[in-house]
């Protein structure tokens, strides 16, 4: 028998950026044992095998990725194929996307949605969010990203507040309890099943604003925007979830959340319109903080906050619209389109999806812009 020379990168993971991709997660299964399964099936093209005895399965590579540092972790090839080069940045102009954005504003696709929240891609590649209504039902919404047709309308829990989402589960942070409602997709058409609820023990959450993971799904961060909190938890299995800490800090509301890696994310403030920065600290075992940038006048409301593949931060201010910034905090582009803009999805291609609370709709504005 012929032995096969497998090639592998040792104490690192790849990392997708751009597309996220659908990857298939593995739990409770040794490398080798996973390794022996890929080998049997030509689709699969890399596997991060994780030091928790978990691994992630590639059947296709992202246009935009990068190889992560991540002790006693290790990338296997098995089909001998390796990612092209990264294409980190497809625009680097700032000044020219937001003039094709702009321009492309009209003709755009604008739907009907009862004040929008969150948006996301879930594992189908379909686009989520939720209707946040006081008075009433609140409603769980799946749509197709290309054409902004509703795929699907269930109702959930009344004064939902955000919609965090990792592998194939969704966390809805509920204002009226305090709580963060953990569901998985249903069966059957228009359906979620409900897993559990998560609270935050001695020092309860109050006013959920945004959910991140970290550290392959294992720990969970959330942000608590009335009392001033950031909750960390540990992320056992579907139903259990052990508060590990939380911190209070020195600015008012923490809303939006976005991972840049397992140790580095940022915060959106919603009072003052800022960005946070937080670093782990491997010694003190603590996330430092940082001011990142502060938006300036005319801005109200800080909502949310992504990077897309040219290192660019894009602020999604409530009361103004888009404020771009470089990895220093330094401006490189601003987009005043005007109030009730609570969160801002970046699609391949720079394709823009808007949600806006204030006035009920959806936006989807495609710049035409072709990155292969």
């Amino acid at each position: 028998m012929q032995c096969k020379t497998i090639p592998f990168i040792n104490n690192a993971i790849l990392v997708p950026i751009r597309p996220k991709l659908n990857t298939t997660l593995l739990t409770n299964i040794p490398c080798d044992q996973c390794l022996c399964s890929a080998l049997r099936n030509s689709l699969i093209l890399a596997i991060n095998c994780y030091a928790n005895s978990t691994c992630e399965l590639f059947t296709q590579y992202p246009r935009t990725y990068q190889y992560q540092s991540s002790s006693n972790s290790r990338i296997y090839f098995p089909q001998s194929i390796l990612p092209n080069a990264s294409n980190p940045c497809c625009m680097s102009n700032t000044t020219l996307l937001l003039q094709k954005l702009q321009n492309a504003a009209n003709p755009m696709i604008n739907v009907t949605i009862t004040q929008p929240r969150c948006l996301l891609i879930d594992n189908n590649g379909s686009l989520v969010t939720i209707e946040q209504i006081s008075n009433g039902q609140s409603y769980f919404d799946r749509l197709d990203p290309q054409t902004l047709t509703l795929l699907e309308h269930i109702p959930i829990n009344a004064m939902v507040a955000n919609i965090g989402h990792y592998q194939d589960k969704f966390y809805i942070g509920i204002n009226n309890n305090n709580t963060i409602s953990v569901f998985k997709k249903g069966q059957t058409n228009n359906s979620l099943v409900y897993l559990t609820n998560i609270n935050g023990g001695a020092t309860p959450m109050k006013g959920v604003r945004d959910i991140i993971f970290l550290n392959n799904g294992s720990t969970m961060v959330v942000a608590s925007a009335d009392n001033n909190c950031i909750y960390y938890y540990a992320v056992v299995n579907d139903t259990y979830y052990p508060l590990i800490n939380y911190t209070t800090v020195n600015y008012n509301t923490p809303h939006g959340l976005f991972p840049l890696n397992d140790s580095f994310y940022y915060v959106a403030a919603w009072s003052i319109p800022s960005i946070y920065s937080y670093k782990y600290n491997t010694q003190s075992a603590n996330w430092t903080q940082s001011l990142f940038a502060t938006a300036p006048a005319p801005s109200a409301y800080g909502a949310h906050i992504f990077v897309d593949d040219c290192n660019r931060r894009w602020f999604t201010v409530y009361g103004y619209g888009i404020r771009i910034y470089d990895a220093n905090g330094a401006s490189l582009g601003n987009w005043s389109i005007g109030g009730g803009y609570f969160d801002a999805l970046l699609l391949d291609n720079y394709v823009l999806i808007l949600s806006n609370s204030a006035n009920s709709k959806l936006t989807r504005i495609d710049p035409q812009v072709t990155c292969d």
